[in-house]
């Protein structure tokens, strides 16, 4: 069954009712699934969670609502940390784990996991990788480290590798091609060409990778991918671009296969605290042959 969503106002005869009733009310959902949803974070009242099923709310307040019957139980596996001092912590995050809440839930994610397995942290994120991308994420843990790191993302001063398994072979190339939403794309997607909503300039270097790169990695046309910008599925969206979709990116065309072959491998970034040099490396154990 596919995701649910709903977009409605609060009607002036629904002012002395629950939130959960309301939900019942203007959906298909029973009570019960309204109260699901709350637990999971899939209602917005005025753009903001909320899980409180007694909430009373002002007629005229817009809500959102997103289910998904088909969720699995709220992941509880260990985040592999790959790196971590007084100021950073860096982990290497599953394939098929988002890294924040989506429409339906903020409980099944990269983050939620992170605050269950270290409540004492406050964790602030600067950049994110696709659902079903693997691979190294760094998080700042206070607030100093968290200015310094926001500066190098915006700044683009660091070193983002990639590891991609492609169906063909690629010569080392640069494509320098605006990224945009496709404008009434349903499932959503980027491109490069066509009716594009607010297209940003990106950059993106690819080069064949090294034998001794690859070497206990499945055999396969692996290529190494360094990004310049930070746009919304943009290794995927260029190599389309070149006509070499990722392999079991069937989103974007790619040839279908049990998973999406894309992995953040490597960082490198000076230490937004100490100023020191930093190569952090996740690696590709999912990819091992």
């Amino acid at each position: 069954m596919a995701l649910k969503k709903w977009t409605f106002s609060v009607d002036p005869e629904d002012a002395e009712l629950r939130l959960d009733q309301i939900l019942a009310k203007h959906t298909d959902l029973s009570r019960r699934s309204a109260r699901e949803a709350l637990k999971l974070g899939g209602v917005q009242v005025d753009r903001k969670r909320v899980k409180v099923a007694g909430k009373l709310v002002k007629p005229g307040t817009e809500i959102r609502v997103a289910f998904d019957p088909d969720l699995p139980p709220v992941p509880t596996t260990p985040i592999p940390v790959v790196f971590e001092d007084a100021w950073l912590l860096a982990v290497d995050k599953p394939a098929g784990l988002a890294t924040q809440g989506t429409w339906a839930t903020d409980r099944h994610d990269l983050l939620a996991l992170l605050k269950t397995q270290r409540p004492d942290l406050k964790l602030f994120l600067h950049h994110r990788l696709d659902q079903g991308t693997s691979g190294l994420l760094v998080l700042a843990k206070d607030p100093k480290a968290n200015k310094g790191l926001a500066a190098a993302f915006a700044e683009r001063d660091l070193e983002k590798l990639y590891l991609v398994r492609i169906s063909a072979p690629l010569e080392a190339c640069t494509v320098e091609a605006p990224i945009g939403r496709l404008r009434g794309a349903d499932p959503g997607r980027f491109g490069t060409l066509g009716d594009l909503i607010e297209p940003k300039s990106a950059r993106t270097d690819f080069r064949p990778a090294t034998a001794e790169e690859t070497a206990d990695l499945v055999p396969g046309h692996w290529i190494v991918a360094r990004i310049h910008t930070g746009r919304t599925h943009q290794i995927r969206v260029h190599l389309v671009h070149l006509g070499h979709a990722v392999l079991g990116d069937t989103l974007y065309g790619g040839a279908p296969s049990d998973r999406l072959w894309l992995h953040a491998w490597r960082l490198g970034l000076k230490h937004p605290v100490t100023g020191e040099d930093l190569r952090l490396e996740a690696p590709p154990l999912r990819f091992r042959s």
